[in-house]
């Protein structure tokens, strides 16, 4: 029996320092949804809103200093679904007068734009004692832009004498753009804080801004 017991233990022994090699990382994990306003005035559009939710972690072993903390993070940002619509007038071109023997005076446009931006990001996260944060990282998104037109053919009543509609086009892309942002992240419970930051995110030529607002919940 000793001998048997002997033999089990150098067995496990193995296994046993194994275990407390292999000690799983101090981190903290947290959850964090903001609403958003989105200024996509580069694209033709005005202010609309978004959503942001984000999973993370503080790394908690990763000393930097000045009671600030290091965290990576990962979620799903929805930057606009939003479309606009507009009208205008404009003289008719040498190839669009007369029409069935009519002179046209002016052509009315009529057209719609929509625009969705929607993806994923990572990225770090660094926060200091005085509930400060900075945010880096890449935005995965999915962009799609679409025009559909209408044109009216006017006599000089501004009767219509005939319509024509136009084919839509659309300018769809994938890609990766970089973020950052700053914000402030301060406490209200135990473990939940209250969030608001502004992000500047490079979206091929193009930047916007957004401003968010939200909570963020700490295990």
């Amino acid at each position: 029996m000793p001998l048997t017991l002997g033999l089990g233990a150098a067995l496990l022994s193995p296994f046993i320092h194994a275990e407390e090699e292999l000690a799983p990382p101090d981190v903290d994990f947290y959850a964090e949804a903001q609403m958003l306003r989105v200024d996509l005035a580069p694209y033709g559009f005005d202010t609309t809103d978004g959503l942001d939710i984000r999973l993370g972690m503080w790394l908690n072993s990763v000393d930097i200093g000045g009671n600030s903390r290091l965290g990576l993070e990962a979620g799903f940002l929805r930057n606009s679904e939003d479309s606009n619509d507009r009208q205008f007038e404009r003289a008719p071109e040498s190839n669009e007068t007369p029409i069935n023997g009519t002179p046209i005076d002016s052509v009315r446009i009529s057209e719609e734009n929509s625009l969705r931006l929607n993806g994923i990001t990572v990225g770090v996260v660094w926060q200091t004692k005085r509930w400060v944060y900075l945010k880096g990282g890449a935005y995965i998104y999915d962009f799609k832009l679409e025009n559909s037109q209408q044109r009216a053919f006017l006599d000089n009543n501004s009767d219509t004498v005939a319509t024509v509609n136009e084919a839509p086009t659309n300018d769809s892309q994938s890609g990766i753009a970089p973020y950052i942002s700053v914000g402030l992240a301060i406490p209200v419970l135990d473990k939940l804080s209250v969030t608001a930051d502004y992000r500047q995110t490079q979206l091929e030529s193009e930047n916007f801004g957004s401003f968010g607002v939200g909570i963020r919940f700490s295990n």
